[in-house]
């Protein structure tokens, strides 16, 4: 019997090691999910901010155009 008793013992114990390591799991899948959601949000403004330069670069490339035809 102690032996039955002992082999209990330890599947129990292997079980909640196991739910601890799962929820430590669940917790790294959080932060990936969040860093993934930061990265999107990143590449998003940088692509707003190219589109930004693009229309200024634009801009002041007629202005400088204007700006010569007046002279």
């Amino acid at each position: 019997m102690a032996a039955i008793s002992r082999a209990v013992e330890q599947v129990t114990a292997i079980i909640e090691s196991l739910r601890k390591v799962l929820d430590q799991m669940e917790e790294v899948l959080e932060l990936v999910e969040l860093a993934e959601r930061q990265k999107t949000a990143d590449e998003q403004e940088i692509q707003q901010l190219n589109r930004l330069l693009e229309q200024l670069q634009r801009s002041g490339g007629r202005r400088r155009s204007q700006e010569g035809s007046g002279d």
